[in-house]
Order: C-alpha cells, then structure tokens, then sequence
C-alpha cells in the first residue's frame, strides 16, 4: 500500500481546494453532513479501486453520497453489535454498585471495581479490533459489488478478513494517522477541525480503495471467440489447358 499516497492525492486534484472547503460545510450539517461524507468517502474508495487517476469526485451527486453513506453507516452499527453488551455490564455495573452499594461501600471495594472494570476494558480491546476489521471487510464487500446484501453474507466477510488480514491491517494505520491529521483542526478555533476531519475521510477512502485493489482486483474484459466458420474452402485440381 502506497501511504503517502493516500495522504497526497487530494492536493493532486486541480480543483480540491473548492472540494475541501464544501467538505467541511457539508460536515458542519448535523448528522446529514456525515452521512454524506461518508458516503464521499465510499466514493474515493470505489474511484481508487477502478484506477480512477483523479479520485476525488465532484460534490454534484450529494443523494448519492447519501444513499452509500447511510448503507456504510447501516454495516458498521450491525457489525460493532457485539460491542453493546460489555459496554452495557460496564457502565451499568458501576452504576448499580454506586447506588446500592453507596459512596461508602464503593470507597472500600474500589480495589475490586477497579478490577473488574480493568478486566471489562481488557474484553472491549479484544472485541473491537475483530468487529471494526470486519466492519471494514463487510463495507468493502458493499463497495466492490454495489449491493448491500453481500455486507451481510457474514462467512464471506470473515474469509476475505482472513485472507487479506494484512491489507485491514495497512489500512488501520493509516486510519489512525489521518485521524491525527483531523485532530489538527482544533488549533484554527476548532473551525478547522471540519476540514481536516473531511480531509482524514478522504485519505481513509484512498487507502481502503488500494485495499480493494488487491483483494478485489478489477475483472478483465472477457473477449467472444470469433464465429466458426468450418474448414476452408477446397481448391480442387489445378485447370488444365
């Protein structure tokens, strides 16, 4: 995977400074805006992954954003599920103690509630790393088909997280360091994080559109063999004269 790519490839765009600035407004819209960033960031990926050189698409198509948008966001909320449980033992678990328990009980088992809670977050670590590759794995299925119903056939899912663990992995990083990159808005009032948080989903998309180079490489073009037209034509004996 090319990483500094992904990173450099929107300033490549002869218009992405007017892309950039719609971005951050389309993100300022409560929860709208990031659908359709999202959904913008589908787009990257699916640009990427059929070789487009100018990935960054225009901002004429703000429904279609939308539409894979939402179903991205429908795939990763059906696959981080398996989250709600432990959160639930561990935010109600406390809760329950402190109000039954009381501030005095609560001060002389801490040791214990710090124990179970250290071992809640332990299971929480190991449950969310599998659930977002597989999120990731599932959207990326979405992507390379256009159809939704291939997110949610879960045995192929975990076959392609499985075979191309290397690949989600690659792509985490540069996850995290995009969202570095975002964080940087905070500095510019805090009104600059919508730009930088736009500009992070853009490099997630790249990255997830190499991804899906490899593992779902573009199918080439499959040519008819021409018509038969049976044997050739016999010339029979030469004419004489």
């Amino acid at each position: 995977m090319e990483i500094g790519k992904a990173f450099r490839f929107v300033t490549e765009d002869e218009q992405w400074i007017t892309k950039v600035l719609i971005g951050g407004l389309v993100l300022s819209i409560p929860l709208l805006g990031v659908i359709a960033v999202l959904g913008y960031s589908c787009r990257v990926a699916q640009n990427v992954a059929c070789g487009n050189p100018r990935p960054l698409p225009a901002w004429g198509e703000f429904g279609d954003f939308l539409r894979r948008g939402f179903f991205a966001l429908i795939i990763q909320i059906a696959y981080l599920l398996p989250l709600l449980l432990p959160l639930i033992v561990w935010c109600g678990g406390g809760f329950v103690f402190l109000t039954v328990a009381g501030a005095a009980a609560a001060a002389e088992y801490s040791g214990a509630v710090a124990g179970v809670l250290g071992l809640l977050t332990l299971c929480l670590i190991f449950i969310v790393a599998p659930c977002g590759f597989a999120s990731q794995a599932a959207i990326m299925r979405y992507l390379a088909t256009d159809s939704l119903g291939e997110a949610f056939k879960f045995g192929e899912v975990i076959a392609t997280l499985r075979s191309n663990i290397g690949a989600f992995q690659m792509t985490q990083v540069v996850s995290s360091r995009a969202g570095l990159i975002a964080g940087l808005g905070v500095i510019a009032c805090g009104i600059g994080v919508l730009f930088t948080a736009f500009y992070a989903q853009c490099v997630i998309g790249h990255a997830i559109g190499q991804a899906m180079q490899r593992i779902f490489p573009p199918q080439q073009p499959v040519y008819a063999a021409p018509d038969y037209y049976g044997p050739p034509p016999g010339y029979g004996p030469p004419p004489s004269y």
